[in-house]
């Protein structure tokens, strides 16, 4: 079930993410294939720039993940 609070908080958050894979391609000019830690900070940046306008996305992370990246990273 969804309602119109999830287009804010879900949906466009989600959309960066696809849109940040359909830009920069799942793998870089080397072959090496791209890890969610390589584009973290690119997604919590625009994160910040939606909640900033006003739209209500939720966060991927903590707040302290974000400040501090890859100090949250599972090994």
């Amino acid at each position: 079930q969804s309602d119109e609070t999830v287009i804010d908080g879900r949906l466009w958050p989600r959309a960066s993410a696809m849109a940040e894979t359909a830009w920069s391609g799942k793998s870089d000019s080397t072959g090496h294939v791209r890890t969610t830690g390589e584009v973290a900070s690119r997604l919590h940046e625009q994160r910040f720039r939606m909640v900033g306008r006003g739209i209500n996305a939720e966060p991927m992370q903590p707040l302290w993940c974000a400040r501090n990246p890859g100090a949250c990273d599972l090994p």
